[in-house]
């Protein structure tokens, strides 16, 4: 593995206030604050070895997909240990319960989608691929006659609303199920 360079330590100390503030918006999905920084912290030593100058966007853009992913792996390493612990986890039982939860998800996602227009929803479900198969936004806006800035601007005011929506259950809850498929 690839050792991180003076430059890369500094782009790593320098965004840890970024880590740190996604930490502190998933606090609520059951893996400790300090394992959650940790593994932002991760996810900015992986950005800043892979990162490319010469790529079209900054540092603190790409870093964030790897902190999102070292997290949401965490969340994840931490529901299934749970589960574990508890003894509900079966082996024979574990292909009926993913189609159980992901049912329950999907239930609950339709449910948090309820408080968005129907083009905001319409935008949300393909871009995730939540009935099928994953749009981009030029994609989208060319199906919805829209411009890309316009399916840009549904896209962020439908995720603002999703958040606002969703502060006393984090989003984390609704997504971690389709993050292993």
């Amino acid at each position: 593995m690839a050792a991180l360079t003076d430059d890369g330590r500094l782009l790593v100390i320098s965004h840890m206030p970024l880590a740190y503030a996604m930490a502190w918006r998933m606090r609520e999905c059951g893996v400790s604050m300090e394992d959650l920084r940790q593994e932002g912290c991760l996810g900015l030593c992986e950005a800043a070895m892979r990162y490319d100058e010469t790529m079209d966007c900054n540092f603190a853009t790409y870093a964030i997909h790897w902190c999102r992913k070292m997290m949401f792996a965490a969340i994840g390493r931490n529901q299934t240990t749970e589960s574990l612990q508890d003894g509900t986890f079966r082996e024979e039982d574990n292909e009926e319960d993913g189609d159980l939860l992901r049912s329950g998800q999907r239930r609950r996602i339709d449910e948090a989608l309820q408080c968005l227009t129907p083009q905001e929803q319409q935008v949300i479900r393909q871009f995730y691929g939540l009935d099928g198969e994953q749009q981009s936004l030029t994609e989208i806006a060319s199906l919805l006659g829209f411009s890309r800035s316009r399916a840009s601007a549904l896209h962020l005011q439908a995720l603002r609303k999703l958040e606002k929506a969703l502060q006393e259950r984090p989003l984390v809850d609704y997504l971690t199920p389709w993050l292993d498929q």
